[in-house]
């Protein structure tokens, strides 16, 4: 997940066209298969995940900081997944899953299940992987 989270880094901070360009091509070039399709797809908007809406995002992140806080810190910053990604509780040790199993698990979770789902992996991912995975679960890439 670290390598994708970089990329739209990457691409969220250049500004010229062939600077993004390079970017995606380096990270194609480096990533293996399946993790470099899934990134593609995820670019794209061609993988079929199930949508977090932003209300379900808003209620897991309410149970974890304070509510003026966060809808202070959301309108200073303007993107939820971003505001999520910056206020969540600090890891303790942050994991690095691959792209393909958070994928996956996107894919295979039950309506019912998604938040607990969402809130462990918010738990365990450092600030940058939580906000390409916010991104990557919400279809906002």
């Amino acid at each position: 997940m670290k390598h994708f989270a970089r990329l739209l880094e990457a691409l969220a901070f250049t500004p010229q066209r062939n600077g993004k360009i390079r970017h995606l091509v380096q990270h194609f070039r480096t990533r293996p298969d399946p993790e470099r399709g899934l990134a593609l797809g995820a670019l794209t908007g061609d993988l079929d995940l199930r949508n977090v809406t932003p209300s379900l995002l808003r209620g897991l992140v309410n149970e974890r900081v304070d509510a003026e806080l966060f809808a202070l810190s959301y309108d200073f910053v303007g993107d939820l997944a971003e505001t999520i990604a910056l206020i969540w509780p600090e890891a303790k040790d942050p994991s690095d899953p691959p792209l393909s199993e958070l994928v996956h698990e996107l894919e295979a979770t039950g309506k019912a299940a998604l938040p607990g789902v969402i809130a462990a992996r918010l738990d365990s991912l450092a600030p940058s992987s939580r906000y390409a995975y916010l991104k990557l679960a919400t279809g906002g890439l």
